[in-house]
């Protein structure tokens, strides 16, 4: 574990702390034809190898610079927009090399799959996963449809209005309800109250006619955004407490 802390340790520092604007653009635009992607990987070597510590064996540091610089090279060919998905899968792949390079420098890497096996392949593991994705995409198709009559009232109100920013309230909603599921599960339900009360508090200016857009619009929307907030929450509830029956 230590090792592989070590190396995550070095992976932050190089990726997120030591990479400059100008050799992060330059990277995109050349790929390995730039030079800055070369000064990257030479110092993701020489960090991963001054803070593992293992003099008499730089071995791990160079497999882990090459498995590096493979990543970084196809997240740039694959990535062309600088999307989310794919900065989390890039990240993923560089915290499963790491991984990897810990667990065979230690020679643990058939335990080390085992200890993994064995842990994912629990029925509290599973119900966690499982709830945890019914909670983020299923739901937000589930409330969106139960919700469709009012978003069709609103458009009707104000066929204009953008008042929204594209796909925001799905995202807040998923991260609502997370934050929910993961609350229940640890029983701080208390939690959930102040979750309200800061949505509650972010919802306040709303109430705020403007020449725009009418009183009868602004009321109505933030009926809508109740209506579906509490049921977005009722949904993660219910599903945190079947999970919680399950383990």
């Amino acid at each position: 574990m230590i090792e592989f802390l070590q190396l995550l340790l070095a992976h932050i520092l190089v990726d997120f702390y030591w990479q400059p604007t100008k050799w992060v653009i330059e990277k995109r635009e050349k790929s390995f034809r730039s030079k800055y992607f070369y000064l990257h990987i030479t110092l993701v070597i020489v960090v991963s190898y001054v803070v593992l510590g293992y003099w008499t064996n730089p071995v791990p540091a160079i497999a882990l610079g090459a498995a590096h610089g493979i990543i970084d090279i196809m997240k740039i060919a694959l990535d062309k927009k600088g999307t989310l998905i794919w900065f989390v899968a890039d990240q993923a792949a560089h915290v499963i090399s790491i991984a990897l390079t810990a667990l065979i420098i230690t020679s643990a890497l058939p335990a080390g799959v085992e200890v993994f096996k064995t842990w994912l392949f629990t029925t509290k593991t599973l119900a966690i996963f499982t709830g945890a994705l019914v909670s983020l995409s299923p739901i937000s198709f589930f409330v969106g449809i139960l919700t469709k009559p009012w978003r069709e009232e609103l458009a009707r109100l104000a066929p204009n209005a953008d008042d929204n920013l594209a796909n925001a309230g799905r995202w807040i909603g998923m991260s609502e309800r997370l934050l929910i599921f993961v609350f229940v599960l640890v029983s701080q339900f208390s939690a959930i109250g102040f979750l309200i009360a800061a949505k509650s508090l972010l919802r306040y200016n709303d109430k705020s006619a403007s020449s725009e857009i009418s009183a009868a619009y602004i009321s109505k929307k933030s009926e809508y955004v109740l209506v579906g907030t509490l049921m977005s929450y009722t949904c993660a509830i219910a599903v945190a407490l079947v999970v919680k029956t399950l383990y």
